[in-house]
């Protein structure tokens, strides 16, 4: 492992044991004259006022020399409750109080996702929302809740304004909506899947209230442990081209900035200042699977090697630091003939947003890949009698998707699944045929999602308990690669 430790570890050593500072008999490794209160990396002791320094400095540190937040802009900051969260909601709170050369010139406003109805729980979801929102609010902050199952609606609806008055009715509830939400992630056949789905979702849905509300910027909350838990696991579930834009400070997706401030400070560091300052954590209920995932896995492998090698997240998460995705338009001019299956846009994915990684040269390993399951595939329907059926995707044709979704040899649309052809008009022409139904098949749906978000959509045993959002948009860009290919010798 890299011996360059900007934490002042130089090797990867055992760790002998944690200093003893009960006694009080031990000075500050920085000053050298008060008495510790904190160990961190096992054998470095500080006061609490050293600490304290430090730590805020990080977090201000990581702000400042991006120079990517400017004086005015507005950020909606994700807040959960947790200790990373609360201890953003303070950080933020001190640094709009320091004086005028140390402010902070953001206007920021908080968010909390409640994920009760995914919970083993969901009626203890409106106590919850309440204690995290009254702390927010009591340092005279701007508050919005929404519901995870909101991002399964077809129509955006903004969050809504935590107020003193608050009540369960103020939260648009919808009983559909929420079974729509839990049947789609048990729908997962495997744990890994349903971790990342509800990941993605919730990611989604951050993004989709931000833009409701009029914000482009966005914090979250997460911190340089979360993050080489990532690096790692994201790797291993085969999003490893997506690193950059899930760990770097700054990453953009669907238009919307998402920043991480928090992302320089350690999980034990947060705990240490969550403790020192009595901040008031709530363990919210969220979406929880019972067993062994892939990111659990992740992380007791991570956490436990931290224990005996305190250098070990650093390491990973300065690794991580270093990761560059190549470019789009770098890949598409070493991209080899298109294999069958593979979508030759270059559209992003249409559930996480992502840009769709799966159009790599011809060396790479995704390539071989699809390579792999296509021909597989062949053989599997050469050999069956009676041919297995891919599974359909049903999307309700809506105005504001325009284009023609007439069929023809490279679409497969079924004969008659649409009356284009009839009239001699287009899907967005209207009248009583514009409401018949587009079918896309598991493969076409495949082409407009990333490698990560295909083994998603692979695990589930019914691809249209699908969020509608993301099925309307694989028909659009479906209907749109129909056109292009229509209209392709009348191009100049």
């Amino acid at each position: 492992m890299c011996s360059v430790d900007p934490d002042e570890l130089t090797e990867m050593t055992r760790a002998t044991g944690l200093m003893d500072i009960s006694g009080g008999d031990v000075l500050c490794r920085k000053c050298g004259t008060g008495t510790a209160e904190v160990v961190l990396r096992v054998r470095d002791a500080y006061c609490r006022e050293c600490f304290l320094a430090y730590f805020v400095h990080k977090f201000r540190s990581t702000i400042g020399k991006s120079k990517q937040i400017r004086h005015g802009d507005k950020v909606l900051v994700a807040t959960s409750g947790g200790p990373s969260s609360v201890a953003m909601v303070h950080l933020i709170r001190q640094g709009l109080n320091e004086t005028s050369h140390k402010q902070l010139r953001f206007v920021p406003a908080f968010l909390y996702v409640d994920e009760s109805c995914l919970s083993e729980n969901p009626s203890s979801g409106h106590e919850y929302i309440k204690k995290v929102c009254e702390e927010v609010t009591a340092l005279k902050f701007d508050c919005y809740v929404t519901s995870i199952e909101q991002i399964m609606s077809a129509q955006v609806k903004p969050p809504v304004l935590f107020t003193k008055e608050w009540n369960e009715e103020h939260l648009l509830k919808s009983q559909s909506l929420e079974e729509s939400a839990k049947d789609l992630l048990i729908s997962c056949k495997s744990l890994s899947a349903k971790e990342d789905l509800a990941e993605q979702l919730r990611r989604d849905l951050i993004l989709q209230a931000a833009e409701a509300l009029g914000y482009e910027k966005v914090f979250l909350g997460d911190n340089a442990t979360s993050l080489s838990v990532a690096i790692l696991g994201n790797v291993a579930i085969g999003r490893g081209s997506q690193l950059p834009g899930r760990v770097h400070f700054k990453s953009v997706h669907r238009g919307i900035e998402m920043y991480r401030p928090m992302r320089e400070i350690l999980q034990n560091e947060i705990q240490h200042y969550v403790k020192i300052h009595s901040l008031l954590t709530v363990q919210a209920p969220s979406f929880q699977t019972k067993g062994q995932s892939i990111t659990s896995c992740t992380e007791d492998f991570v956490m436990g090697l931290q224990k005996d090698f305190p250098a070990t997240i650093p390491t990973i998460f300065r690794t991580g630091d270093k990761l560059m995705s190549s470019s789009s338009e770098q890949s598409r001019r070493t991209t080899p003939e298109p294999v069958v299956g593979v979508s030759s846009c270059n559209e992003i994915c249409v559930l996480c947003g992502s840009d769709l990684d799966t159009e790599q040269g011809e060396a790479s390993a995704v390539h071989a890949i699809l390579v792999s399951q296509d021909l597989s595939k062949r053989k599997v329907e050469g050999g069956s009698k009676d041919g297995n059926e891919t599974t359909n995707i049903v999307v309700s044709n809506s105005p504001t998707m325009n284009g023609c979704c007439g069929s023809n040899g490279s679409a497969e649309l079924p004969e008659n699944s649409c009356a284009c052809n009839d009239r001699g008009g287009s899907c967005g022409s209207g009248g009583r045929d514009s409401k018949r139904e587009h079918v896309l098949s598991q493969d076409q749906l495949e082409c407009y999602l990333c490698y990560g978000c295909r083994i998603i959509a692979r695990e589930l045993r019914d691809i249209q308990q699908l969020p509608q959002k993301v099925l309307g948009l694989a028909a659009e860009q479906e209907r749109r690669k129909v056109m292009r290919e229509q209209i392709q010798d009348f191009l100049l």
